[in-house]
């Protein structure tokens, strides 16, 4: 059995990582960035949606809240459901 909290904390830290890496990526080279994206969505153009908005620290600091949050639960359930099944 795998434990459901610690994993979705495992799990939470890596995504606090991951956007980190991804608001400085905004800072530094957006246009990497804007690339990255569009070589993972191969038949869509994303040229449309591309914006020279920067982010502030209000939006990150949002941003960064959802998405460690949305991970960890996401997590946790996945972990816990998996865990009832195995059984």
């Amino acid at each position: 059995m795998l434990n459901a909290k610690v994993f979705a904390n495992a799990t939470a830290t890596v995504m606090v990582i991951f956007y980190i890496v991804c608001v400085l990526l905004s800072y530094i080279s957006s246009d990497l960035l804007f690339n990255l994206a569009q070589s993972w969505i191969h038949t869509l153009n994303l040229e449309v949606a591309r914006t020279t908005f920067t982010p502030n620290l209000g939006s990150m600091f949002f941003g960064l809240v959802t998405a460690v949050g949305l991970t960890w639960v996401t997590t946790y359930g996945t972990i816990s459901s998996y865990n009832k099944w195995a059984k």
